[in-house]
């Protein structure tokens, strides 16, 4: 299986609950591994896709050998205006021009680095060849989750705003914008976790009414059961904690709503993580390194609405 093959289908089957990043730091004296490199890897790409959200979500493709930029194109909408009713026989002498436009991304290199003593190898009882791998492989898939959320902060389509919380007018606002634009479904909303469970986001609207008592509806039983919603106003419902919960320091988060086709994701040529050892002896250390390779743009604007919303 090609590591295109394997993104594809981590897209349609992989895990899309998110799990609290840990930051790898160089640390020589606390234990980080046993074992070889192959442990690692599995572990790396296993915590990758547990902790990664939004790389379902988005449009993914992979670049050429020898290439490491990706050409994504987005198609101009044509309305019924552009349908004509012409007469029997008569000549369609009027063109109707397909615009396009090209969408560029550049795959770079995402990096982190970990270092780990022979001493504190050989103290430690405990398999750090997995925890290093589980380690580094949160934290760049959190660093991919970040490079994408942070697109959704530039989707001209507004719903809600800065000092006001979100209603379910807003999702429905929402959904109006993206079905004005033609974007296909499935509609996607990405939150952050308290515009999820916070006491101004989704489980307010959800789960009490007005009067502060339990709202009477499946969505209430769901998420009082689950503690999830996995459905609302005809989106998806995802979050990630790389959304940024205080927007120029107002208590506001940073949310949004998006079909598919609003954002891309360039691979590159030789797949999106790689992690690899390297040996410096006179240290007497090895150097644990994950490199992430991908670069992501913003395809269709109308496709995205940008939902900022009071969590303070």
């Amino acid at each position: 299986m090609t590591n295109l093959e394997r993104l594809q289908n981590f897209a349609l089957h992989g895990a899309y609950a998110n799990m609290p990043m840990a930051d790898a730091v160089s640390d020589t004296g606390a234990g980080r591994t046993v074992g070889g490199l192959g442990k690692i890897i599995g572990d790396a790409v296993v915590a990758f896709n547990k902790a990664n959200v939004m790389l379902p979500l988005v449009t993914v493709k992979q670049a050429v050998k020898g290439a490491i930029t990706v050409q994504f194109v987005d198609y101009t909408k044509i309305g019924s205006g552009d349908v004509s009713t012409p007469g029997d026989g008569a000549d369609v002498t009027t063109m109707t021009s397909i615009d396009t436009a090209a969408r560029s991304a550049t795959v770079s290199e995402h990096v982190i680095r970990t270092d780990v003593s022979d001493l504190a190898a050989m103290g430690s009882a405990e398999d750090y060849t997995g925890n290093v791998g589980e380690v580094l492989g949160n934290a760049v898939a959190a660093k991919l989750d970040d490079d994408l959320v942070t697109l959704g902060e530039s989707f001209s389509q507004t719903e809600c705003g800065a000092g006001t919380a979100l209603a379910l007018d807003h999702l429905f606002g929402s959904m109006r914008q993206l079905r004005a634009a033609g974007a296909p479904f499935p509609y996607n909303l990405v939150l952050s976790p308290k515009q999820v469970w916070g006491a101004k986001g989704l489980s307010g609207l959800l789960v009490e009414n007005s009067s502060g008592t339990l709202a009477d509806n499946p969505l209430s039983a769901s998420k009082l059961t689950n503690g999830e919603i996995g459905k609302v106003a005809g989106f998806d419902v995802y979050w990630s904690d790389q959304i940024n919960e205080n927007v120029s320091s107002g208590g506001d988060a940073a949310g949004f709503a998006m079909s598919k086709g609003a954002l891309g994701l360039a691979i590159g040529p030789e797949g999106l993580i790689r992690i690899e050892t390297e040996r410096n002896a006179s240290f007497r250390t090895t150097e644990y390194i994950a490199t992430g390779f991908w670069g992501e743009i913003e395809i269709h604007d109308g496709f995205g609405v940008y939902i900022l919303s009071d969590v303070s």
